[in-house]
């Protein structure tokens, strides 16, 4: 597996456990607002990752293909 196909593989990985993350959140899941706070720092580093990941690449292609 070569380096794109691997961030490509990351990436998607890291979105679907953001989805994840937002219908938890969105189908009232959350019973404590210590849960919920919990759930927005797993989203907060899901999606500064992803970022940071797609600004490695920006040279190699879009992870999104």
């Amino acid at each position: 597996m070569d380096a794109v196909a691997l961030a490509s593989y990351i990436h998607k990985k890291i979105r679907e456990l953001e989805e994840n993350r937002k219908d938890y959140v969105s189908y009232n899941n959350v019973k404590t607002m210590e849960d919920y706070k919990f759930v927005m720092g797993e989203l907060s580093m899901l999606r500064t990752l992803r970022d940071e990941l797609k600004e490695a690449l920006q040279f190699e292609g879009d992870p999104d293909e």
